[in-house]
């Protein structure tokens, strides 16, 4: 199947059966979308085409990245500094409503899962059109690899791509997914990373995604940043991310919205949390530890060794480097 010269087909192989044991909610089976194979759960067919060829406005902000890379902590920090630190508003209105996720009914199977974690009416009816009928400017959260948003690409919109290190997104990817309500995985952390390696995961493959993200950023209104410097320099990053605004804050502010966003008090704040009750376990499952080197406490030695490799082997060919 195709829609607009978007390939979809159905994930038909070995692997993908097996990992399909473990995904109870995903019962049509994953397809591959795009040049790259994209990996979707079925449900994704119904939305597909409507999300690559959504309609971006100039004074759009689209925040991308590959899943539990920072995204949360990017977005409160962003529509901060781009809305003149509006903490009022901040404290009133949720993250999801300020910053919505536009593909979200597209990665749940189920109408009712999403209901339980979508907390409002609009969103869980249609989270695209919510996106398309925002006023300007919109503040658009997606996963999605650029690939799949040519229209945003080829605009003059603000994209903010961030970018983690692999080792510390697949433990955050692996406890959010034992969590969540909408994917409720079964298997182990080390049957996880194997699907995580093979792209039999969720938004996968995640070399090509940050490849994309890291290809684009030398473009005026493409802003490419490691979730490992927000979490070391904070203040530089926000001064960053100001200017890639063209605003300029005082050290006073800067310290306001640092300890706003600090770990223990974003956990907290409810504003941001929302997605919580979708989450079977507390809520530090959605908003979890946010540190760098995270990873340690759960590879083994054995998985140590194999990510290793595929590291190596899938860097060979860029320049990028995370920071340690």
């Amino acid at each position: 199947m195709s829609s607009n010269n978007l390939k979809i087909k159905v994930f038909s192989d070995e692997k993908t059966t097996e990992v399909l044991k473990y995904y109870p909610l995903y019962t049509r089976g994953l397809v591959a979308v795009g040049e790259k194979e994209w990996c979707f759960p079925y449900n994704f067919t119904t939305f597909g085409e409507e999300l690559y060829n959504f309609d971006p406005r100039p004074d759009d902000t689209w925040i991308v990245t590959y899943p539990r890379s920072g995204t949360t902590l990017t977005q409160e920090l962003v529509w901060l500094v781009a809305n003149n630190m509006n903490f009022d508003e901040a404290g009133r209105k949720s993250l999801p409503d300020r910053f919505p996720f536009i593909e979200i009914l597209a990665i749940i199977e189920n109408k009712e899962d999403a209901r339980k974690i979508i907390n409002n009416e609009k969103r869980a009816e249609n989270s695209i059109n919510f996106v398309r009928e925002q006023l300007s400017p919109r503040f658009i959260k997606t996963h999605l690899a650029l690939e799949l948003l040519p229209k945003i690409v080829n605009s003059d919109c603000k994209i903010i791509y961030v970018a983690r290190n692999p080792k510390d997104v697949v433990v955050s990817w692996y406890y959010f997914q034992k969590a969540n309500e909408a994917t409720k995985f079964k298997g182990n952390f080390e049957q996880f990373c194997d699907f995580f390696m093979n792209n039999r995961m969720l938004y996968s493959p995640y070399w090509e995604h940050v490849k994309e993200g890291w290809a684009k950023r030398h473009r005026p209104n493409t802003l490419f940043i490691f979730y490992e410097d927000l979490i070391k320099d904070l203040p530089g990053s926000i001064r960053k991310i100001a200017a890639f605004y063209g605003k300029s804050y005082g050290d006073e502010q800067i310290a306001k919205l640092v300890d706003h966003l600090n770990i223990n008090k974003f956990r907290e704040n409810k504003m941001v949390n929302t997605l919580q009750r979708g989450i079977s376990a507390k809520p530090h499952a959605f908003i979890r530890r946010g540190i760098v080197g995270g990873w340690k406490d759960d590879f083994t030695p054995e998985i140590e060794t194999r990510f290793n490799k595929w590291i190596v082997d899938n860097m060979k060919d860029i320049d990028l480097v995370f920071p340690c």
